[in-house]
């Protein structure tokens, strides 16, 4: 019999999962150095994300007496996995929280043990080294919540560079901005970039990451008109994504003038970049709706996905937020960001069910993220 293929060998082990991965490494030391190189890993990845496969919802653990998080298969919501979080709660009363995804790494903050870039995948966790002191001190921050008006937060890649990034803006105290800090993952040092011109009156969520960008809701400093912009992490510059319609066209709500709304976040839906808007004046019944950029930069492509009812809508829908589609994309999983119960909404019946996995703590955030061998260190 002739000698197997060497070269067959990385397209076959990149289909499998990255537990059967990790326990191959053992098998010789060609396989080892294989699936630990760089080009491997990417190869693993670029086939999970063209494929939707391998995908993980991540429950970051609300409950103050469970320092564990925990993972699922997302299509199944099966194969429970427990394991510890980069930060634990022992060093506060305030807990960490995933301010974001990206190609298979997760960036935890905590206010006061700092950020980290963590694979949970592979365990593998890099904790990012302080800034400087002269920056953080002129910054005020508000004790005892997870998100707070003085600290925003984003995490994405720069494809221009290959780089992992973490974003930080952190209100002055002495002037009405925030100053902005960027973290390369390559250097592993922070650097102090142009100062936000946009001010975030409220942080109901963290960055949405989408496009080599970053992307928040917020005000301009001198008209206060509510605006969608993104942060370009390749040239480091802002800019304004075009909102749209300023009214929802169907009018579900039946009030003829409501038009009134804020944005509350921005989100990344099925690799669509998303916003939710608050009605939180309609003179009919308060409500939030969920619209989606189809073509990201086209204002014609917004589309309006689904309407929560304030008095009917299973949890807190002024925070509510959108993780993902379900596999068939007939539901939309749905997360407040603390306190209760992430859920379901079924887009053609328009009902709710709230996410029950066996096993895990009720109180959880939920994040999608890829299984993957991306390293944590340059």
């Amino acid at each position: 019999m002739p000698p197997f293929p060497t070269d067959l060998i990385p397209g076959i082990l990149c289909r499998l999962p990255v537990k059967t991965l990790l326990r191959f490494r053992c098998m010789s030391k060609p396989w080892g150095s294989l699936i630990d190189g760089s080009h491997f890993s990417t190869l693993h990845l670029h086939r999970s994300l063209k494929t939707n496969t391998n995908l993980k919802l991540f429950l970051d653990n609300r409950t103050e007496n469970d320092d564990n998080a925990y993972s699922v298969d997302f299509d199944s919501l099966s194969n429970l996995v427990q394991f510890p979080r980069p930060f634990t709660a022992e060093i506060t009363k305030y807990r960490s929280r995933v301010i974001g995804s990206c190609n298979g790494l997760l960036a935890v903050y905590h206010r006061e043990a700092g950020i980290a870039i963590w694979n949970p995948s592979t365990r593998k966790c890099h904790y990012l080294p302080p800034m400087d002191e002269d920056i953080t001190r002129d910054h005020d921050t508000i004790p005892g919540y997870d998100y707070d008006d003085s600290t925003i937060l984003g995490f994405g890649h720069d494809g221009i560079t290959d780089d992992y990034k973490v974003v930080i803006m952190l209100r002055s105290k002495t002037q009405i901005l925030f100053k902005v800090m960027i973290y390369s993952l390559k250097s592993n040092t922070w650097r102090r970039i142009k100062d936000c011109p946009y001010d975030i009156p409220t942080n109901y969520n963290d960055g949405a990451y989408i496009n080599n960008s970053i992307h928040w809701v917020g005000d301009e400093v001198a008209s206060e008109r509510n605006v969608i912009f993104g942060l370009d992490l390749g040239t480091e510059e802002y800019f304004e994504v075009p909102g749209g319609e300023r009214s929802s066209d169907d009018k579900r709500c039946g009030a003829y003038y409501c038009t009134a709304f804020r944005y509350m976040n921005a989100g990344v839906l099925g690799g669509c970049l998303c916003v939710s808007r608050d009605f939180s004046r309609c003179p009919i019944e308060d409500h939030v709706n969920l619209w989606v950029m189809k073509e990201y930069g086209v204002e014609e492509s917004w589309t309006e996905l689904l309407l929560l009812w304030r008095n009917q809508w299973l949890t807190n829908v002024f925070h509510t937020r959108a993780v993902a589609y379900s596999r068939n994309a007939g539901r939309v999983l749905l997360d407040e960001g603390g306190g209760h119960q992430p859920a379901w909404f079924n887009l053609e019946e328009e009902t709710g069910q709230i996410l029950c996995i066996p096993g895990a703590p009720q109180l959880v955030t939920t994040v999608i993220y890829v299984e993957s061998l991306v390293s944590v260190h340059y």
